[in-house]
């Protein structure tokens, strides 16, 4: 199993050729204080690097997992708004924050970060949410997203990797001589995604996000689809001005539903979000997903620890 010392080479910095600063989410980056950004990117089609699961800069590991998070604590990088690192309702009292916003429990394989919930599925006026992404960096899809969170992709590549997931990459789309396209599944290993609303709360409860997903068409969740569930792409490493970078560190793709091809965790159906080439189906479920603004944590285990 990869341990502390195995931690990922982070890097950051980079805003890809899909990141776009987004304006629909005023709330939630007010509520953050998240500053703006529009960055001008990078060509984001870069090859995969093994780096990702071999770090090589021990400047950047992850801090001293031997002190255990306090309980109640204080998440330095998050925002007054958003929970305390270790909630009531957290199955181990093991918790270690290893990244500023990221904790990990070795002896129960977990991984877990805070966030809020972005998107306002209550407004009368525009009930309708299509989703892209799960869970997101603040400043990128946070109008399409169930959860946006300040955690870093790359430093939660990290956790992961401590863990014992293995990254392997995300879906991907290929066009044979023929002009044929056909789709390359992401790999990697499984991940069960759960998400804790109101975490402080005596009576808050995991649940799938699949579970608040829904076809808009056929009222279908998406937890239904056969072979449903989240993999450990991994994401990508991309060259920019003879620097390389963790493309999920700049497209804010942290946990996909979409294929945007940058994801750390993706999931296993692949379809475009070009709208262009693949009707959006997939919209928050009004009666499930809560207000925008409530606090949320989002756990992350292999699939074999239920």
């Amino acid at each position: 199993m990869a341990t502390a010392t195995m931690a990922l080479m982070l890097i950051g910095g980079c805003r890809s050729s899909e990141h776009t600063a987004h304006a629909a989410s005023p709330a939630a980056r007010e509520a953050s204080g998240e500053p703006a950004v529009n960055a001008k990117a990078p060509d984001a089609g870069g090859a995969r690097d093994d780096s990702l699961a071999n770090p090589i800069d021990p400047s950047t590991q992850p801090t001293d997992t031997t002190k255990p998070v306090p309980a109640p604590a204080t998440n330095p990088a998050a925002a007054p708004s958003e929970p305390s690192p270790t909630a009531p309702s957290a199955p181990s009292s093991t918790l270690r924050e290893v990244f500023p916003g990221v904790r990990v429990d070795l002896a129960s394989k977990l991984v877990e970060f805070d966030g809020i919930v972005p998107i306002d599925v209550h407004n009368p006026k525009s009930p309708r949410v299509y989703l892209e992404v799960i869970a997101c960096s603040f400043d990128s899809k946070e109008h399409e997203s169930l959860v946006v969170t300040r955690a870093k992709p790359s430093q939660v590549h990290a956790a992961m990797l401590m863990i014992g997931l293995e990254p392997g990459a995300p879906g991907s789309w290929r066009v044979d001589e023929q002009s044929r396209v056909t789709s390359v599944p992401p790999r990697g290993s499984p991940v069960r995604v759960t998400l804790v609303f109101n975490p402080a709360s005596p009576d808050a409860k995991e649940i799938d996000p699949a579970e608040l997903v829904v076809n808009a068409r056929t009222k279908a969740r998406a937890s239904s689809l056969s072979g449903a569930g989240f993999v450990f792409g991994g994401s990508r490493i991309v060259e920019w001005q003879g620097r390389s970078f963790y493309d999920a560190d700049g497209t804010g793709t942290l946990i996909g539903l979409a294929t945007f091809g940058s994801e750390t965790i993706a999931w296993r159906e692949v379809f475009s979000p070009e709208a262009a080439i693949a009707e959006p189906v997939w919209i928050a479920d009004n009666e499930r997903v809560p207000a925008a603004n409530t606090p949320v944590t989002v756990r992350l285990r292999p699939v074999s620890d239920k």
